[in-house]
């Protein structure tokens, strides 16, 4: 189903768009409180008197929201993250937490207006865009600072890493202490055979003559 919204509705368009959703989400909620209109449920004379009521909102909002945003250009949060021993960085930042801080500062900000692509899982300073407006967007600092880890989490770094090390070794193999035992013999029956040969080369010792005592 086809409307056009005549209030800003996070997650479902802007005011003064036309978009499509489902029937009963427009019926039922969006339609009865007056945040969007039917398209074609109007006569175009309507339509186009609404459309001008719309656009002049929508200046009044956009002049309010940079108001706003000139209230908010030096504005800076700080979260902190939990860090292991080891360098290990347990969690991560999400829209909702910049929203929350914000709010603790007064600024109430949805969390689905907070432009953040990935949450934030690294030590230091970011800059987190804000949508106050189809047309109006501000920047606040964050900086993400590192806090101590609970014993839990040094516990399970500590097991993540022994079984890291143990990966990255494997156990020898039945097979291949077979394949280096049998490497060896060859070896030994070389040596065997060489010293036969030597034996067989050498001059046989001379014997005694029997009865060359007698002789003499």
């Amino acid at each position: 189903m086809r409307i056009v919204l005549t209030e800003d509705v996070v997650g479902v368009g802007d005011i003064g768009e036309t978009v499509k959703v489902r029937p009963g989400f427009a019926r039922n909620y969006l339609i009865p409180r007056g945040f969007a209109i039917e398209a074609g449920s109007v006569s175009a004379n309507a339509l186009a008197h609404r459309m001008r009521q719309i656009e002049a909102k929508k200046r009044r909002l956009k002049s309010e929201a940079l108001a706003h945003a000139k209230t908010m250009e030096d504005v800076v949060i700080s979260l902190g993250l939990r860090v292991g021993s080891g360098g290990k960085v347990f969690g991560s930042i999400t829209s909702r937490d910049v929203a929350d801080k914000l709010a603790e500062q007064g600024f109430a900000i949805d969390r689905r207006r907070v432009l953040l692509s990935a949450p934030v899982k690294k030590i230091g300073a970011y800059y987190v865009e804000l949508k106050l407006h189809p047309e109006v967007k501000v920047q606040v600092r964050l900086d993400v600072t590192a806090v101590a880890a609970t014993k839990e989490e040094e516990a399970k770094e500590l097991e993540e890493a022994k079984s890291a090390l143990q990966a990255a070794t494997p156990p020898q193999s039945s097979s291949d202490s077979g394949e280096a035992e049998a490497a060896t013999k060859p070896a030994e029956s070389g040596k065997k055979k060489a010293k036969s040969a030597e034996e067989g080369d050498a001059p046989p010792k001379k014997r005694k003559a029997k009865g060359a005592s007698a002789d003499a």
